[in-house]
């Protein structure tokens, strides 16, 4: 985490990002921004699937299994979210919806 801490400051010292305004200033910054952003949400995800799986922990033979299952189920939906709620209003949105219902046959999702 720290690295990606140094990166952004190197990106913006000085002005805050702001000063220059170059495209790869700010693509340079985005590709930061969004690794810290997926790191975290994957850290939240397996604390949800953590603490799922201790909630069955005295059900069940193996806490891991259930854990992982747990884990792998709030990955995939949340790529189906992505899919359904990034991007209505452009053109690709028949794409997108497109995928997800392609995820979610592979992966046999049913709610």
């Amino acid at each position: 985490m720290n690295e990606r801490i140094k990166a952004g400051s190197d990106i913006h010292a000085g002005d805050g990002g702001y000063g220059i305004g170059t495209k790869e200033n700010y693509d340079a910054f985005v590709k930061v921004r969004n690794k810290s952003l997926a790191a975290a949400r994957i850290r939240r995800l397996a604390e949800q699937a953590r603490m799922y799986a201790l909630t069955l922990e005295n059900r069940v033979d193996d806490c891991n299994d259930v854990f992982e299952q747990k884990f792998a189920e709030l990955i995939v939906k949340e790529c189906l979210d992505q899919c359904y709620n990034r991007g209505m209003n452009d053109e690709l949105y028949a794409g997108q919806l497109k995928a997800a219902a392609y995820i979610e046959e592979h992966f046999g999702v049913e709610e």
